[in-house]
This record gives C-alpha cells, structure tokens and sequence, in this order.
C-alpha cells in the first residue's frame, strides 16, 4: 500500500476497538499496521514500526495516552499523534496540546470526521473538533468555560469541592482542577478577585 498512511491505533475497550479498526481499514489510503490495547504496548510497537500516525485513545492502563505521546514526541517527533477520546474536559484538551497531540477528536464524531482528522495530521497540519476548539480558544482569551462559571457560582453559595463534584458528577480531584483554572485565568489568589469578577459578570448580587 504504497502512499498510504501508516496508522497504529490504540484503545483498552474491545469493542471500541474493533469498530475503530473496522473503521480504518474501509479507508482507501490507510493502512493499519498495528492495534493495541495499553499505553506501553503503544510505545512499544510505535517505536519499533515508526507509523505516520498514532490514534489514541487517554485512559488505557498503566502509561496512558498522553504520557506516550510526550514521550513519543521526544523519541519519534516524526510520528504524529491524534488523541481520539470521550473526554471533552477542558482540562484533558489542554494537557494534550502540552503532551504534543496534533489533534483531538471526541469519539461521538462521525466516521468521515474521525477521518478527515485523520488525514489532516498525516499531512503536518492540526485538526481540532468544534468543541474542542471553543475549549482552545476559551483558553486563548482567558476566558471561563461554562463549566468554570458554573462551578464559580457554586463556590459562592458556600460549597465545598466534594459537594460541588456530587452536584455536577464529576469528581472532587477535577473540581479542584477546575478551581485552579478558575484562578490562573483571572489572575487572581484570592476570593476576593473572584469576587470582583463574579461581580462584574453578574454572577452574584447583593442581598
């Protein structure tokens, strides 16, 4: 299959797995060289087979997703990776962008936009979904993400992190993420600059 991009794909669930496979090897101008199920296996076989592209899934056992691409990136920087995930948490975008992904597709997209995507970062370019680029441009602009608003008004009504994370069901360790965020983005180490923000924004009012 000469011409042809080199994919190896990665992801712990088996039936995911066989549909994303299924997927990929109906595409005319790929050839599927590996699949496997952990993150070690991944950098194992990328390093030995140096395929154009990695599809990745995050959380897999053991070395994760991300932590191959990073240290993908600074043994095979040739080998471009896509991070193909249901997580649309800000946070998990952000770090990976940092880890080095050339792109970040969520796995509710459709079969032509998992290979569009595909085909854009075989060819050196980037490719983010939509949502992933609100995400990346909220960013940008130092902006809060509504997540982050929601959590802000949270922490105004006397909240703890835990009751917040039982509210939105997420967890107490991404609520404190989120908070970080929250106070990176605005420049601020206190509650009382959260407040003037809150205030500005009418996020709170006064009694």
């Amino acid at each position: 299959m000469e011409g042809s991009i080199r994919v190896l794909l990665a992801d712990d669930h088996p039936l995911v797995l066989e549909g994303l496979r299924y997927r990929l090897e109906a595409q005319q101008g790929v050839d599927l060289v590996g699949v496997v199920s952990s993150g070690q296996e991944l950098l194992t076989l990328a390093q030995a087979l140096q395929p154009d592209v990695v599809v990745t899934d995050i959380t897999m056992p053991g070395l994760s997703g991300l932590e191959a691409c990073k240290i993908l990136q600074e043994t095979c920087p040739d080998i471009r990776v896509l991070v193909l995930t249901m997580h649309d948490n800000e946070e998990y975008i952000r770090r990976a962008v940092a880890c080095g992904a050339a792109g970040y597709v969520l796995k509710d997209a459709s079969a032509e936009q998992m290979v569009f995507a595909l085909r854009e970062v075989a060819a050196g370019r980037s490719h983010f979904g939509s949502s992933v680029s609100r995400v990346l441009l909220e960013e940008k602009e130092g902006r809060l993400t509504q997540r982050e608003t929601d959590i802000l008004k949270l922490m105004f009504e006397g909240m703890s992190s835990r009751d917040i994370g039982e509210m939105l069901a997420i967890s107490t360790r991404t609520v404190e993420s989120h908070r970080s965020n929250i106070y990176r983005k605005l420049n601020t180490n206190s509650l009382a600059g959260l407040f003037r923000y809150a205030m500005r924004h009418g996020l709170v009012e006064l009694e």
